[in-house]
């Protein structure tokens, strides 16, 4: 499985956009122009202060709610190899203290799967402050890393979570054990709604189900966005 550094790209996801079908193909910049997050929101790029990822998987039988689960898992795992005090937040953020520090981006094309990762590393309370969420970092937590090895155990991360996926052997119940959003009452954006609901727990199509007062909902992601009630 090879990674390829750059100094710096528009977005690593697009650049796996344009390259010949390579399974497994990684790509790391040391900075993006364009990153992005989910819903076209930009991500913070900038030069060393953070992990800029991508991998490049053959296309799976899967939503991308399911998928982007497992590859949000699969980040998670990676973390909580530096600190047990990570967990995720549905669909497939991981948290900190109650703050972001890393999400992903899966894009599903014809004929590959995309998935992109950021993960804050080196950014100051400054930098993060400007945010439209609360965010934080590997430094602010006070959390040692080696780049390599973290790109590595990403990169293996990333892989198992994918043929998991392709066996039909991975388990929405790995994210919900480390999602402390279940069972507790959340706010839900969904488009122009505002809304308080329960969250219940997640199916086995990755959708959150909710309890509101109209009844039981199920919740995709790219549908709608959920934050906790503080």
């Amino acid at each position: 499985m090879r990674v390829l550094y750059f100094e710096e790209l528009p977005s690593t996801n697009d650049y796996l956009k344009t390259v010949p079908f390579e399974p497994f193909l990684g790509v790391v910049a040391l900075s993006q122009t364009a990153g992005r997050g989910r819903r076209g929101r930009k991500w913070l790029s900038e030069r060393g202060k953070g992990l800029y990822f991508s991998v490049l998987f053959p296309p799976l039988k899967r939503n991308l709610t399911l998928t982007g689960l497992a590859f949000g898992y699969a980040v998670y795992k990676t973390l909580t190899e530096l600190s047990p005090s990570f967990y995720l937040k549905w669909p497939n953020d991981v948290y900190i203290n109650g703050r972001k520090i890393a999400g992903i981006l899966p894009e599903l094309l014809k004929e590959r799967l995309i998935v992109g990762v950021g993960i804050n590393l080196l950014y100051t309370e400054k930098k993060l402050s400007n945010l439209t969420h609360r965010a934080t970092s590997l430094f602010l937590e006070g959390i040692d890393f080696d780049y390599e090895k973290l790109v590595n155990s990403l990169h293996k991360n990333l892989v198992e979570l994918y043929r998991k996926l392709e066996r039909g052997e991975f388990s929405p119940a790995l994210f919900e054990k480390a999602c402390p959003l279940i069972g507790r009452e959340i706010t839900v954006i969904e488009g122009e709604k505002v809304y308080n609901a329960l969250a219940l727990g997640i199916d086995k199509e990755g959708a959150l189900i909710v309890e509101t007062e109209s009844g039981i909902k199920r919740l995709f992601s790219a549908e709608v966005s959920v934050r906790e009630v503080k």
